[in-house]
């Protein structure tokens, strides 16, 4: 596909990064490309410096022949205006990023009457993540797919867990779980388990399964943790306010501080039924003041990692049950993971994931299209949600016939309302949905998992 991203911020370049990889041509259109020479000297990467929102720069990008346009520049409306002027100039799709929230109530009127394909919000995704992790408190990170009907959990296990030592085939047939341990990471490697596999304490484990089984494994497990009920923010931005909704309709109680005044009065008026704070977060004696101890969460979403990251060493320090921070640099994820914090969150790359999905369906219009993904272990593992069709060579095959290849794991079926956990008994048939698991990367259509 010939695709064009106008701002080349971290959004911007992680997507650059994500999309050439899935072998797409990239034209990169920004007004300065000096803080990304290492990006633009990719041979696969082509790039046209000027102003996007004159026609000639759009043209000069070859917008009249792209396939998509994705505008993510700092400001809605140039991405409003630029995604409206490429459609003008021939540009089959667009995508804008618009994070306002004086336009949240709007962007489904906006879409239709500006003929944008997607509009995409990293902050509401973000908070939207957050809040399903807030609703499973033993889980470090927490997704789902099918709609909502399946769910993905990661957890580390530790020493004396009674998940110690037992193997794949025990945990599913002695102990009548119906869940299936997606990925065992150890020792900084990550990878598909078969049934002969045992889990070892320190492990982190991705587990899938509905919300009933998931809840019988946890419960099995010894994992079932008090109920979220107060939690505590760092900083009052954009995600926070996302979050804080979230949170308030989950009947949860929650408390932002914030050290600007004026934007106290700002979230006061967006936010009625959240204590507001006035403070300096890094002053522990306002944390003490406020009740650290005692809270279920703590979440810190101001605007720069390393104090994003510093608030919840203290907080991790301080046995919060569940600590989660927000970072921009994907660099910083590992030393985050490191330092004893339960869940790091990078908005560009959960927004990113949305945008790579979104071209996936389009380069496979026809055929079994990704129905969702989910990127993790710094983009080496991949979750995917596939809609059948006729061009899949494994339809009415038994799971357990099929040549698959390795590192790759059929996980679920969805046909008609019901998931099945897939086992080697079980046939794909036409419009099932499934979901796969990839470590390889190699899964860009259906009839990639085979041999």
């Amino acid at each position: 596909m010939k695709i064009i991203i106008v701002g080349i911020g971290k959004l911007g370049e992680y997507l650059t990064r994500s999309l050439v990889k899935e072998d797409n041509e990239v034209t990169l259109i920004d007004k300065d490309f000096s803080l990304n020479k290492e990006l633009i000297n990719n041979e696969d990467v082509n790039y046209v410096c000027g102003n996007a929102l004159d026609s000639t720069v759009l043209i000069e990008a070859g917008v009249k022949e792209c396939d998509l346009i994705i505008c993510v520049m700092n400001m809605d409306e140039q991405n409003i205006l630029c995604s409206l002027l490429a459609k003008k100039l021939g540009a089959k799709n667009t995508i804008a990023r618009i994070r306002s929230l004086e336009y949240s109530s709007s962007i489904n009127l906006l879409k239709d009457e500006l003929g944008l394909s997607m509009t995409i919000n990293p902050e509401q995704l973000t908070a939207l993540s957050i809040a399903k992790t807030l609703s499973i408190p033993s889980a470090l990170n927490a997704t789902s797919f099918l709609k909502g009907k399946l769910q993905m959990i990661s957890l580390k296990i530790k020493k004396d867990s009674v998940l110690d030592g037992i193997s794949i085939t025990n945990l599913s047939k002695k102990h009548n779980l119906n869940i299936i341990v997606c990925a065992i990471e150890r020792n900084n490697k990550i990878v598909v388990p078969n049934g002969h596999d045992r889990l070892k304490s320190g492990d982190m484990i991705s587990v899938s399964g509905t919300i009933k089984d998931i809840n019988e494994f946890l419960t099995f497990a010894n994992l079932i943790s008090n109920e979220t009920k107060k939690v505590m923010i760092a900083g009052g931005s954009k995600t926070s306010v996302y979050l804080a909704k979230y949170l308030l309709d989950m009947n949860m109680k929650v408390k932002i501080i914030e050290i600007n005044n004026e934007r106290c009065k700002e979230l006061s008026e967006l936010l009625p039924g959240v204590l507001i704070i006035n403070a300096d977060v890094s002053n522990q004696d306002i944390l003490y003041e406020e009740g650290i101890e005692d809270v279920d969460a703590f979440i810190s979403l101001t605007s720069i990692d390393e104090e994003n990251i510093v608030y919840s060493m203290f907080a991790s320090i301080k046995n919060i049950p569940k600590v989660i921070t927000k970072v921009n640099h994907i660099d910083l994820t590992g030393i985050v993971e490191k330092a004893n914090i339960d869940t790091v969150i990078t908005p560009h790359r959960i927004a990113a994931n949305q945008i790579v999905k979104y071209v996936r369906a389009i380069k496979n219009s026809e055929k079994s299209s990704c129905e969702a993904i989910y990127k993790f272990n710094d983009d080496n593992f991949e979750m995917q949600e596939f809609s059948i069709k006729k061009d899949f060579l494994g339809i009415d095959m038994k799971i357990k016939d099929m040549k698959i290849k390795n590192n790759i794991l059929i996980v679920a079926i969805q046909r008609g309302r019901n998931v099945i956990m897939a086992n080697g008994n079980e046939k794909i048939k036409l419009n099932d949905t499934i979901v796969v698991i990839d470590s390889s990367e190699s899964i860009k259509e259906i009839n990639d998992i085979l041999e």
